[in-house]
């Protein structure tokens, strides 16, 4: 399904600020999704709208620990990117645990580095932040350095 979010968010949510959804559903019939994923897909980002203007966190030093569902699900490597973002306060506590509730809706076994960076970038965005998006974006694209010994 991520790839249906990713595919939903380059090429419709992050472009067009009114969508309508029986177009996209169509088009996305279309590219060969089918309708559950349309709809689960369509759901993840409401429920994404939903909580990121919900609620925040009254205890904003507190320390998180991962449930054992979510160490299960979240690489070692994706759950460290996602600690740096918050330390580095490109992420607010409150963000951090958007994006943790949003992965583990989502209806696969494990999340690695790169479906974190897109799960966060899409999350920024939502919030607004664009300059934060930015970063999270040039993680997400680029090219890798080569090493010099």
């Amino acid at each position: 399904m991520l790839d249906l979010l990713i595919y939903l968010f380059e090429n419709y949510i992050s472009t067009k600020p009114k969508l309508n959804m029986n177009d996209i559903t169509v088009e996305l019939e279309e590219a060969g999704f089918n309708d559950k994923d349309i709809s689960s897909a369509f759901d993840w980002f409401n429920h994404l709208e939903k909580i990121s203007n919900g609620f925040e966190l009254t205890n904003k030093n507190s320390l998180r620990v991962l449930s054992k569902k979510e160490y299960e699900k979240i690489s070692s490597e994706a759950f460290t990117f996602l600690t740096f973002l918050l330390n580095a306060k490109i992420l607010n506590s409150t963000e951090f645990e958007v994006i943790l509730d949003q992965i583990m809706i989502l209806n696969q076994k494990s999340i690695n580095i790169d479906e974190m960076r897109w799960i966060v970038m899409m999350t920024l965005w939502k919030s607004g932040k664009e300059n934060s998006y930015l970063f999270v974006e040039d993680s997400l694209f680029q090219n890798k350095r080569t090493e010099l010994h």
